[in-house]
């Protein structure tokens, strides 16, 4: 059976990650929310120091949000932080143990569910990620992404499961997707199911499933300002229900069609703050890359001496150099502080 043959292979080969050493429905949440659209290497350091912090539904539901959010920091998709935290609020110390409970938490889908259910607390379930996916389409040999096919893959997966280690079933098809069958490189030889693959039957399995082209990525231009008063930096909080919700940043914005970056900061900066800058100093130009785009910032620095234009709608603070360390901001904010220092 391919789950026998698949568990005996998974026995010898799994990978020993900080969150497999326990059956804690808590930390198997946690660590699966991580790892979603992220790799494994960048996970295990933000797991470990979180589970330092907070170790217990609990001691996380009792934690300020911004300093859970510092501890998200870098981590990026931060709409995924804020639930996990209003979720712990909203329980009782402990997460449900079915399907239809889990699945009505803020910021837990299909998948998340699914997988907790089977490795927490070892009940016949299917959690398919793009790994297992990928896997699925390649035994049955199927190339075109559908709804159809989508289905005929979990159907399937769930029918070969292993009815006595579900857990492992869900976390050998994790790594035999993240090492011997990947999406741009394979391994097939020592594939444990490798007789049963119809895409290697097929003599070329990276053409299962077929993969869309990804579009080419928009850059889009951005000045922002550093405004300094008594030697403290202004920041802002973003929303918390907009990308990067809750982190704080320098104010600045896009700019417009047919506007010089000093003009758009100039007029941003007192869009966002109430303040009207002179001639701000130019400091130099930072690139940054999101999931969708890419963003080119043009960095200012002006020093005010009077501040009582300033009226701000979102949260906002005045904080020194050293204070950042207690607050979580965007990557793209930390190069500016970089080139910041630099000119100083």
């Amino acid at each position: 059976m391919i789950s026998q043959q698949l568990l005996g292979w998974y026995s010898v080969n799994k990978r020993i990650l900080p969150w497999r050493k326990t059956k804690d429905p808590y930390k198997i949440w946690i660590s699966e929310i991580m790892l979603q659209q992220t790799q494994v290497a960048t996970v295990i350091p933000y797991y470990q120091k979180w589970m330092k912090s907070f170790p217990s539904i609990e001691a996380l539901a009792k934690a300020d949000y911004n300093y859970v959010l510092k501890h998200w920091e870098g981590l990026g998709y931060y709409s995924r932080c804020r639930n996990i935290h209003a979720t712990a609020k909203s329980l009782n110390g402990k997460l449900p143990d079915t399907f239809s409970e889990l699945i009505k938490l803020p910021g837990i889908g299909e998948y998340t569910a699914k997988t907790i259910l089977a490795i927490a607390f070892n009940k016949q379930e299917v959690g398919v990620d793009t790994n297992l996916e990928r896997v699925g389409f390649r035994i049955l040999g199927l190339k075109k992404k559908s709804k159809f096919n989508n289905n005929r893959v979990k159907k399937f997966l769930e029918n070969i499961q292993d009815k006595s280690k579900p857990g492992d079933f869900n976390q050998a098809l994790m790594d035999l997707g993240s090492s011997l069958c990947q999406a741009k490189t394979v391994d097939c030889k020592p594939c444990p199911i490798i007789s049963d693959c119809k895409a290697t039957t097929n003599k070329d399995p990276l053409k299962y499933p077929e993969i869309k082209k990804n579009k080419p990525i928009p850059t889009v231009n951005i000045a922002v300002c550093i405004i300094i008063y008594n030697k403290k930096l202004l920041l802002m909080q973003r929303p918390k229900d907009k990308m990067l919700g809750g982190l704080w940043e320098f104010p600045g914005g896009k700019i417009e069609k047919g506007e010089s970056s000093e003009a758009a900061v100039v007029r941003e900066v007192f869009e966002e703050t109430g303040l009207r800058i002179k001639s701000p100093k130019c400091l130099g130009e930072v690139k940054h890359q999101y999931s969708h785009f890419k963003v080119k910032i043009s960095l200012f620095q002006n020093d005010v001496k009077v501040i009582d234009a300033l009226k701000i709608k979102e949260k906002y603070l005045w904080t020194t150099i050293e204070g950042l360390d207690n607050l979580a901001l965007p990557k793209a904010n930390y190069k500016m502080l970089d080139i910041f220092q630099k000119n100083q």
